[in-house]
């Protein structure tokens, strides 16, 4: 195998490391999402939002240094946290509650919309990875 071959399958392997965080990101987003829809009734509730702060990851402090053109360099890997927070655009009602379900439905379907197109690309990635790993057989 080549090295630009080999360069291919790290960066491969790398998408879909980076996209499993996106759909583990997404798949929580949605429970927060649907908590906020199924107490709409609730006085006095706020509706949450999932937030992610990406920062850089404290391993990967010291740049990795390549000595020769044949070594593969190392893809720089973030780390992201979760952080769930009161929504303050949300104005509440008469009875204290905050939910706008329409708004909160919306949030819903472009999360969902978002979840299904990581999925898609990952699911390709891996039927890429698999016909490698058949040596091109398909099976």
């Amino acid at each position: 195998m080549s090295i630009a071959e080999e360069l291919g399958m790290a960066d491969m392997f790398n998408t879909v490391g980076r996209l499993r965080g996106a759909l583990d990101y997404h798949a929580s987003r949605h429970s927060v999402l649907s908590s906020n829809i199924a107490n709409a009734e609730t006085p006095g509730f706020k509706p949450l939002e999932l937030l992610r702060e990406t920062k850089e990851d404290p391993s990967a402090a010291l740049p990795m240094v390549v000595t020769k053109d044949a070594h593969v360099g190392g893809a720089k890997q973030d780390a992201a946290d979760y952080e769930t927070r009161e929504d303050r655009n949300a104005i509440a009602g008469a009875n204290g509650n905050s939910v706008n379900l329409e708004h909160e439905m919306s949030k819903l379907a472009a999360n969902d919309i978002r979840f299904e197109g990581a999925v898609k690309i990952v699911s390709h990635q891996l039927g890429m990875l698999r016909y490698a790993a058949n040596d091109g057989s398909g099976g």
